[in-house]
């Protein structure tokens, strides 16, 4: 399966249930596609978008 297509399938997936998909990504993805990077650095680039700062507090519980 070429990586066009495995994007196209992973994105469908993806909002078929119900996920975001941005625009970065979308470049990234297209970026991947054209083959100017790795899936590896597809996958540091997303995680990195996405990242939560493990310093900020966490919200109490609620019991």
């Amino acid at each position: 399966m070429d990586r066009k297509r495995i994007m196209e399938e992973a994105i469908h997936s993806g909002e078929m249930e119900g996920a975001y998909v941005s625009a970065e990504f979308r470049r990234d993805a297209e970026q991947y596609v054209d083959g100017d990077f790795t899936i590896e650095e597809l996958m540091t680039r997303t995680k990195r978008r996405w990242k939560v700062d493990k310093h900020e507090p966490k919200a109490a519980a609620h019991a």
